[in-house]
Formats: structure tokens, C-alpha cells, sequence
């Protein structure tokens, strides 16, 4: 793998910065396979890892794609334990593995997808971008 370098993309959304966004950079050239990816803290800064495990990102240009989503409702309901109450546990899969749970886009879906108004070339050294997503959104998707 080709050395990465540090790369740190802001999110900013209704001025504030972002936390929880979730930031992906998919490279724009097919021959670079070396996708990146964050989550923002509370300064809506995401330190990116290539493969989820290396510090930094390789050398190249990128999509820069960003997300926040949330689900309308959670279930805190622990399952029972398979193996000393199959029966509760089939009964707790059936009822909540088939509820379909909406959830709901918190950045405008354009910012999810490949587009060349969001793009990054990282270079050595060190690398930064902010991102401004707008308006809050609660979208359901």
C-alpha cells in the first residue's frame, strides 16, 4: 500500500460544526483502490483512515461523500438468550427483526453521492477540506 497522509475533513451544517456525520472518500481514478472514511467529532472534524484502519489517505483524488442519518425509533429491548429460551428469542426475531424501522436522512442525499462540486486531492503532507452541507434536513428515506 502506497504511504498515507493526514487528511481531516470538516462538516459544516447551518454554520455549526457537525458531529456524526459520516465522511467517505472513494477514489475517482479505478486504479486507486484505497477508500477512506470518518466519523466527525463534536468539531465536526473526521480524521480519516484508509481501510478503516490505517491513519491518513493515500495519495490520489476523491469523491468526497458525506452522511447523517437516524432511525425514527430504537429498540432497547435486549433479545432473550437463544440457548436458554429459543422459543422467547424466536418470538423477539419475529416481532422486531420484522418491524421495518424508518429512518431518515439529517443531510441533503446529494452529499452521499459522487459529484464533482465535492472532490479532494490528496497530496503529501498534510491534507484539509471543509464541507458545508447546508440546511439541516430530516428527510425519510
Amino acid at each position: 500500500m502506497p504511504a498515507p497522509h493526514p487528511t481531516v475533513i470538516t462538516v459544516i451544517q447551518d454554520d455549526k460544526p457537525l458531529e456524526g456525520a459520516s465522511v467517505v472518500l472513494m477514489p475517482m481514478d479505478s486504479s486507486n483502490s484505497w477508500s477512506a472514511g470518518a466519523l466527525t467529532d463534536s468539531g465536526g472534524k473526521g480524521t480519516l483512515k484508509t481501510l478503516s484502519q490505517y491513519d491518513g489517505v493515500v495519495p490520489g483524488k476523491y469523491y468526497v461523500l458525506v452522511s447523517k442519518r437516524e432511525a425514527e425509533e430504537s429498540y432497547e429491548v435486549p433479545p432473550p438468550d437463544p440457548e436458554t429460551d429459543p422459543e422467547g428469542y424466536a418470538n423477539y426475531m419475529r416481532t422486531y427483526s420484522a418491524k421495518i424501522v424508518p429512518s431518515f436522512d439529517l443531510i441533503d442525499p446529494k452529499f452521499a453521492r459522487a459529484s464533482a462540486d465535492q472532490t479532494i486531492e490528496v497530496i503529501a503532507g498534510k491534507n484539509e477540506k471543509t464541507i458545508d452541507v447546508g440546511k439541516a434536513v430530516r428527510q425519510k428515506r
